[in-house]
């Protein structure tokens, strides 16, 4: 293969054709020459043509040759942005002769990136060492012509943020610092994911000075690469700059202060248009305080902050125009709509705020989301309008209250997507930019973020619970050398570990996050830690074996995030375990300790190997504390406190109903009774008792009763505290014998246990009724109902207020159980009395009265400052109640308990009353405005709230047909 292009084509382009080569090297083994020629000559194509394929990189408008063709079509590229074709001009060379022709720059690089595509190699081949599949040619086909689109979303882009001590440590080891050789690997990362815009790094670092000098800026530039300073940093200007430049002698000089410090603020933004605004940028606009707090004091009113940003807004639009271009419509700039910003932007019923104000009139509006993936306000129909559109800046990483989340990935696909979906449909469309922390473990959701926005139209709003099979095809571009069946579990891993730790982030799991008892969610999420952790190692070893070249990348895209989060999940579930046994005097308590001593053990290990791995590729990444944080930060964090259980210098046992946080000793003078409840679910087949020792002397048990139709796993036995701490009795029926004992299809039976104190008696209620009502007809049978959003009875399909199809579409694997429900289009508000969509849900009740249904919400905040996320609910047709998921003061970000514990706990709960008659009911749910999404509903006469979980109460029995 060969490669020929103009001595005038764009450096950038060059560089990237080197790379491309490189990647055709790695595929067959052999480099491709690159001809760089002042002419390309007619004949000297043909004949190499003749001998080896050859590719002709051209970018219109930069390339005097392609100016000259008459047979390639480049028509269909004129006036595009960031487009490519792929063309085989028909004289014979059909399939010897390729011309990849770039609308612009970035189109040309991206049409190179995409021969590198083609042929399987992956984004991230360099970044983390992904290799491709072996060919032993390559071979172009007509069948690869291509015309790509114009990406979806303008500006694209990711954030390198909170990067000390992972990110900082990582560009210090290796390169000395935040400096070009540091940032060329992530250009290329950005280019290759079809991005164009990056937020440098800028705790300690300074983007325009750290190249050394301009050598960041300036290879940015070549590569096209469009650069923008945070959201807190106007004019071209990091923080960091200010912090290093200021002085009581400096000409910028010694605060931060529009109003004390106007002309030595001025003059530092200037300095920084003058330097940095030849270069290809996004220029934030605004202001804030230092290290990214309010611009004013608290003693400043909502006018005071408006008119000090409005005049700050004037200013730079001056200075932007005097130093960049007087056509600020070919500059563009944006601003933050972020925490306190966003007020000034809308004000309040009694001052006017920024929205509409001529100083914003073709700036890009970026909102932001709440720092933990949930969207803030979006623009109504008539804001969309705005000429300078919106953008979003959106968090996989986040560095502050309530808890920060900077060690390991910790989002997940569907969330992401439920998100961003709602943003662009309200016409978030110029600019979408990702916080990813120090960018290491955030690959698989950044390509997700990344490819989103590139390609709306396919992974968009019209291909809801599409991120299973984008997890595939993700994993089989990293890892298209190995088997199916290697390639489906690295998918499961994937999918399994990102579930579960956005559940809740592995900075804010505590011991008592997931109960160690109630409906055996402890015991149930432990299972699934094990399961993925199995299966990660596994794989490593067999890789070991059989592919060491693969380890790199599975340890840095696979083993390393979903070992080192599901190790944290695992120490604090062993935790609490640990606690409840000790609570209850139980000697298995010390076992769990020392599992999740053996954890915490572990944790280090895990960094070190990743920070080892591939002549420590990754070094410095794995640094950010990530257990135990009681602050917003790791300040005061602590490690789980364990408790050691001492024996008791009697021979005694303690009896437990598993599921349920009943336990007894069986003396007469205490509580001797307890209940097995799960055959009360005519589907349950098994149940268990465990029998734990509170003493290191051999003590016995024995079954002194039951009735013939329960089956025991053992009747007798005994404990002695050391090599037999526990014994766990598995509780099945004899379906045969039942039948003789069953009336109108329930029967109750009796386990009298004896125990050394005395005697343990357990009641076994069961019913085998025969429910025959319509599919999904929840029955209540244990004294409560809890129903997955998606188990609905009836979904129908109705219109929004102004009478367009509207409808609801189950979100698969979304949320913290099974799935949740959303309304479709996402932008949409209906009248629950007109027509609006609905879902309806059938249960049976044994009795009327007073319930409570409890709704179970993804966390989403309103989409408008009205400050409204309503839904309706009716019962029986005829009780129709508006309800709102948030309270009227409802507000977010600092110090706001009631949306934090929403993001925390991923889930926010409303209960409302209801009245229930006797028998079958309908619960119907409707939405009214955007945004609701529901997860769960748990129904229970009112004052008899079902057992606490964070997962709240499982799925009860439900009729099937």
């Amino acid at each position: 293969m060969k490669f020929i292009i103009e001595q005038s084509a764009y450096s950038g382009v060059l560089k990237i054709a080197g790379k491309v080569a490189h990647d055709m090297e790695l595929v067959t083994g052999t480099l491709p020459e690159i001809r760089v020629v002042e002419t390309i000559d007619h004949e000297e194509v043909r004949s190499s043509a003749a001998r080896e394929p050859t590719i002709i990189v051209a970018t219109m408008g930069h390339s005097r040759w392609l100016d000259a063709q008459k047979s390639i079509p480049t028509d269909v590229l004129k006036g595009k942005r960031e487009c490519y074709g792929w063309f085989f001009p028909d004289d014979g060379l059909r399939e010897r002769l390729l011309v990849i022709v770039g609308s612009d720059k970035r189109g040309t690089i991206y049409g190179l990136f995409h021969l590198s595509e083609i042929f399987g190699v992956s984004p991230f081949v360099n970044w983390c060492h992904v290799v491709p599949v072996h060919r032993d040619e390559i071979r172009l086909s007509t069948d690869m012509a291509c015309i790509a689109k114009e990406p979806s979303v303008e500006y694209r882009g990711f954030f390198i943020n909170d990067e000390w001590p992972a990110f900082g440590t990582w560009s210090e080891y290796h390169f000395g610092g935040p400096n070009a050789k540091a940032y060329e690997p992530i250009f290329e990362l950005l280019l290759r994911l079809k991005g164009n815009y990056l937020w440098p790094a800028m705790w300690s670092a300074r983007f325009e000075d750290d190249g050394p000098g301009l050598l960041n800026a300036e290879l940015a530039d070549e590569y096209g690469v469009i650069m923008g300073m945070s959201h807190h940093e106007p004019c071209l200007r990091q923080g960091e700059e200010y912090k290093y430049l200021r002085g009581k002698d400096s000409i910028y000089g010694d605060a931060w202060n529009f109003k004390t410090n106007r002309e030595g603020i001025i003059r530092f933004w200037e300095d920084g248009l003058k330097r940095s605004g030849k270069f290809e940028n996004v220029i934030t606009v605004g202001m804030r305080g230092e290290a990214d707090t309010a611009i004013m004091g608290k003693g400043a009113t909502l006018a005071d902050n408006i008119e000090l940003l409005r005049d700050v807004l004037r200013t730079q639009r001056k200075l932007i125009r005097e130093n960049v271009n007087e056509d600020l419509s070919k500059v563009p700039r944006m601003i933050a709509l972020y925490k306190e910003v966003e007020a000034f932007f809308y004000g309040d019923e009694t001052t006017q705020g920024l929205i509409g104000s001529k100083e914003l009139y073709d700036v890009i509006l970026m909102l932001c989301d709440d720092n933990y993936g949930n969207l803030r306000t979006l623009p109504t129909e008539e804001m969309r309008k705005h000429p300078g559109g919106y953008g979003m800046y959106y968090h996989f990483d986040y560095h502050g209250w309530p808890t920060s989340y900077e060690w390991i990935n910790s989002s997940y696909l569907p969330k992401i997507w439920e998100q961003m979906t709602q943003a662009y449909d309200f016409g978030v469309q110029k600019l979408w930019i990702v916080n990813v922390g120090d960018i290491a473990t955030q690959e698989f959701p950044l390509s997700f973020f990344m490819d989103l926005a590139y390609d709306f139209e396919r992974w968009g709003t019209t291909a809801p619970n599409t991120t299973d099979a984008y997890t595939r095809l993700w994993v089989k571009r990293q890892f298209g050398r190995l088997s199916e069946v290697q390639q489906a579990q690295i998918a499961d891993i994937l999918t399994d570990y990102t579930r579960m730790i956005h559940k809740c982030r592995p900075e804010a799991l505590r011991p008592e996050t997931y109960h160690a008892a109630n409906y055996r969610e402890g015991s149930r999420v432990l299972a699934e830690v094990g399961r993925v952790m199995q299966t990660a190692q596994d794989l490593y070893d067999e890789l070991e074996r059989v592919a060491p070249e693969i380890l790199p990348a599975y340890v840095a895209l696979v083993w390393y995030p979903a070992m080192g989060t599901m190790n944290v999940l695992k120490l604090q579930l062993l935790s609490g375990m640990n606690h409840y046994l000790a609570e209850i005097g139980a000697l298995s308590a010390n076992d769990y300790a020392k599992e999740a001593k053996a954890c915490l053990d572990e944790d280090p290990k895990i960094i070190e190997q990743y920070h080892g791995t591939d002549d420590a590729r990754w070094y410095g990444m794995g640094l950010s504390q990530h257990i135990g944080f009681t602050n917003w930060n790791e300040d005061e964090c602590k490690n789980p406190l364990l408790m050691q259980v001492l024996p008791l210098q009697k021979p005694t046992i303690i009896a437990t109903v598993d599921g349920t946080v009943q336990h007894v000793e069986g003396s007469p003078w205490l509580n001797q009774r307890m209940t097995i409840s799960d055959f009360l679910n005519p589907e349950c087949r098994c149940a268990s008792i465990s029998l734990y020792s509170r003493s290191v002397l051999p003590t016995s048990f024995r079954v002194i009763e039951k009735p013939e139709w329960i089956v025991l796993s053992a009747m007798d036995g005994t404990l002695d505290g050391e090599e037999h701490k526990r014994l766990t009795i598995d509780v099945t029926v004899d379906e045969s014998a039942l039948a003789m004992a069953l009336t109108d299809g329930r029967t109750q039976g009796m386990i009298r246990l004896e125990l050394p104190a005395g005697i343990c008696k357990i009641s076994v209620p069961v019913d085998r009724s025969t429910y025959e009502y319509g599919n999904n007809t929840f029955v209540d049978t244990q004294g409560w109902i809890a129903i997955e959003a998606e188990h609905y009875s009836r979904c129908k399909d109705g219109f929004d207020r102004e009478g367009q199809p509207m409808q609801w579409k189950c979100l698969a694997g979304y949320g913290k159980t099974l799935s949740a429900m959303k309304a479709f289009p996402t932008d949409s508000y209906a009248d629950a009395e007109n027509g609006a969509p609905y879902i309806e849900y059938s249960i049976v009740t044994k009795q009327a009265g007073d319930y409570e249904a409890e709704f179970y919400m993804q966390p989403s905040n309103p989409v408008t400052t009205e400050n409204r996320l309503q839904y309706a609910v009716s019962v029986n047709d005829v009780q129709m109640q508006i309800l709102d998921a948030v309270t009227d003061d409802f507000k977010i970000g600092d110090h706001q308990p009631v949306w934090a514990r929403g993001v925390l706990d991923q889930i926010r709960c409303r209960s409302v009353p209801v009245q229930l008659e006797q028998g079958i009911n309908t619960i119907r749910v409707y939405p009214v405005t955007p945004g609701f999404v529901l997860e769960k509903i748990v129904i229970y006469p009112h004052g008899n709230k079902p057992a606490e979980a964070y997962l709240g109460p499982t799925e009860t029995y439900r009729c099937r047909s």
